[in-house]
Formats: structure tokens, sequence, C-alpha cells
């Protein structure tokens, strides 16, 4: 039997219902939405505890992975849920709306209405139309968590008002959890978001900040970061049998959204590393003591690159190694990241760490959170002042069971566990 339309009959108790949409040959359709693929390793961890949740409590539901890169995640994240595919229609659409290089078209200015219709309706993207089918058959959309919805990429507006397009006009209950919309776009991408916000079932963010900007929505509500999601797994962690003693550094340090960061007339990329190396001499700590991470491939070598022999003898830990064996938390070692998702891990994995802000409208919020819900990192506002090496450790057990608490449940209450 073909996918049939389900219509949702208000007051009809959820349990009757998955009852009757299984003996019609109902199809559920669970469309989500990340920006997953580039990779980056927070977006890949997202995307990974959402889809191991789905294998859990939707094993026979086809999952939609709308995300940046479908090939590269369709790798990344392969086998984990059993009927999981992955598309980029909704980043397509937004990608060519957003273009400024197109002499006509829609407005590159005010993408969304265009991005909207053209999700939702056949005709406008004609190329899409299997993607926008199953777009517009989806029985719930999720926007999964990050940090992709605000004013560094003001065009990702769009995704939110293609969902809420498509809550009006087909009923579908829409999802967002664990978003960080710091710093707010500005108008008129900022009261599209809010108008879109007002049709979504539930809209959970990362922080107090999005929380505020949000008060007043009843869909609004506050869990923390998607990752949590991810560690409650005995493979949360990588953690070594032997852990050293005293241990060393590790480092995760960006090179991209970094132009805001100076020290010593220098800015960029080469400030964070004059940062990194003037720490690093301060704390005494030889170069094969150190222990470099990508967080996103390629970027995150420009930082060590320009230490040059300052790094002699440390260890080198590629994106595609740290996905497949996680992060090295719980040797010992002092982390000095910029990157907000290698925080966040290593913290719950209770290691000392140093967070260096690259750029304050953005990473500030982020780490800040995470401070704020009781990580016990440093957090760097004044490169020009060079931080003591931290030993407090990150987040005590009680504080991480909480918030992984939180998120589970809110993960459970959106998917519980179907019967059949």
């Amino acid at each position: 039997m073909g996918n049939i339309p389900w219509v949702p009959v208000p007051g009809v108790p959820a349990a009757i219902r998955d009852r009757v949409r299984a003996r019609r040959g109902y199809e559920e359709i669970i469309y989500l939405i990340s920006p997953a693929g580039w990779p980056n390793y927070g977006d890949e961890l997202i995307a990974r505890s959402w889809l191991r949740h789905l294998a859990r409590t939707r094993p026979r539901a086809l999952v939609v992975l709308d995300c940046h890169n479908p090939g590269q995640a369709g790798l990344l994240l392969r086998g984990i849920h059993p009927r999981a595919v992955f598309v980029d229609t909704l980043w397509q659409l937004t990608q060519y709306a957003s273009n400024r290089t197109r002499t006509d078209g829609p407005d590159p200015d005010a993408p969304w209405d265009w991005v909207a219709d053209a999700a939702t309706r056949f005709g406008p993207a004609p190329r899409l139309a299997e993607g926008v089918d199953v777009f517009r058959r989806a029985s719930s959309v999720h926007l999964l968590g990050g940090g992709y919805l605000n004013a560094v990429w003001p065009h990702h507006i769009s995704l939110v008002a293609a969902v809420a397009e498509l809550v009006r006009s087909t009923g579908v209950p829409a999802y967002a959890t664990g978003q960080g919309l710091q710093p707010l776009a500005g108008e008129p991408a900022r009261s599209v978001l809010l108008k879109a916000v007002e049709e979504f079932s539930v809209f959970d963010v990362r922080d107090a900040a999005s929380l505020e900007a949000l008060a007043g929505t009843p869909a609004v509500r506050r869990t923390g970061d998607d990752a949590w999601l991810g560690l409650d797994g005995r493979d949360a962690f990588h953690m070594p049998k032997n852990p050293a003693a005293g241990g060393g550094v590790t480092l995760c340090v960006q090179g991209d959204l970094t132009e805001d960061f100076t020290m010593r007339g220098r800015s960029g990329a080469a400030a964070l590393a004059e940062f990194v190396r003037a720490t690093l001499d301060a704390w005494e700590v030889p170069g094969d003591a150190v222990t470099v991470v990508e967080g996103i491939p390629g970027r995150d070598r420009d930082v060590p690159v320009r230490l040059g022999d300052r790094l002699t003898g440390a260890r080198t830990i590629p994106f595609l190694d740290l996905w497949r064996r996680g992060l090295p938390v719980g040797a010992g070692d002092t982390w000095i990241s910029t990157r907000f998702h290698p925080h966040l891990v290593a913290a719950a994995a209770g290691d000392s760490g140093v967070a260096v802000i690259p750029r304050r409208d953005y990473y500030a919020t982020k780490h800040e959170s995470l401070v704020a819900s009781g990580s016990r990192w440093t957090v760097v506002d004044d490169p020009e002042v060079i931080p003591d090496r931290p030993t407090t450790g990150g987040f005590d057990p009680d504080a991480r069971a909480r918030l992984v608490a939180d998120k589970r449940a809110l993960a459970d209450r959106l998917y519980p566990r179907r019967r059949f």
C-alpha cells in the first residue's frame, strides 16, 4: 500500500491514533533539518545523537535528514538509523535564494518568502520536486540544535520560514531543539524568525539570551545544547584505560570566524596563535606534551601550523580519527578550545580547560552558557591577560546528569517509543 496522507483528529488519544495509522499503511516520515555534513564535530555529534534516539524509539519510521552535504553526512552517519536517508532540499533552496550573483529570481535580501513557497508547493523548484514531495508529506519536522539561526547566517532564517509555512498548510507538528539564536539577526530577518516560531509546537533553546529573545512565545523552553542527548551512553567519551598523571594540553583552536580576535597588534588566526604560544609558555608546556584536535577539518590546522616549531613533537588527531574514536578526554590534559562542543564534551568528562572567545558576539554566549550550567572552565575575555592553568575540572557528575536528563526527557516527549 502506498503512503496515505494523515489528517490529525483533535482529541483522539495518541495510542489509538498510532494504531489507526499502522492499520491504514501510514508511513511515518520524521523530517530532520541540520547543518550536518560540512563536517563540523558539533553538528555531526548532534545529528548522530538524534538518529540514535530515533533508532531506539522510531526504528520503522522513514527518517529524512536535510543537511548541508548529504553525501558526507550519509557516510559519517551511516548505519545509525535503519531507515535514514540524507537530502539537501531545504539547504539548496536556501542557498539559491540568498545567492547574490543571480540576475533574477528571489530577492537575496529577503529570501524566506520564496523558500517557504518553493518548499511547500510544486513549481518554483521543479528540479527538487521529489525532495519537496517528501517534505510536504512529513509527519513531523524538526530543526536540530546548533548556532546557525542568527546574524552570522541570516539567510538560514529561510529554513524556519519553510517549516512554519508547512505547518500552516498541513498542520504537521514542528519542533526545534537546542537552538542558539545569538547574535540575533537584524531586520527584517528577526521579525520573520519571531513570526515563524509561533507556528512551532516546541521551540527549545540552549542559552538564556535566546530564551529571553523569544519571551512570551508559548512553545519556547530551554533544555541546553542538543549534544547532551548523546552523552548518556557508555560510548559517549573516549577515555583512556590508564590516564596520565598530570597530563599535557589539548588544543582545539579554529582559524575561521576569528577576525575580531586581537592581541599584541595582531588579529585573526595570527593573534590566536600568539595567545596559544604565550599560554603554553606561561604554563611551561613543551611541544611534545600537546595534542591538537580538529573540530572542523582543515580550518583547525591554521593556528597550529602558525605555531611551527613551538609544537615540535605534538600529536595531531585529524577530524576523521576524532569522529571515529571520540574526543581524547579523561587523560588528565588541560584543554584550550575556541570550539563550543569540545568544551561541552571535555568538561562533561571532567577535564579542566580554558575557553577562548574568537568572536565575542557569537562565541561568548555559547561558552558562557556552559559556565552558567556548571562548567568550571575559565573563559578568556581579555586575550592580553594570560590565564592561570586551571585545575578545577569541568562539570561535576550531578550537573552533567541533570543536563543529560533534561535533554533526554525532551527527546522522549517528542518521540516516545512506538509499540509497533
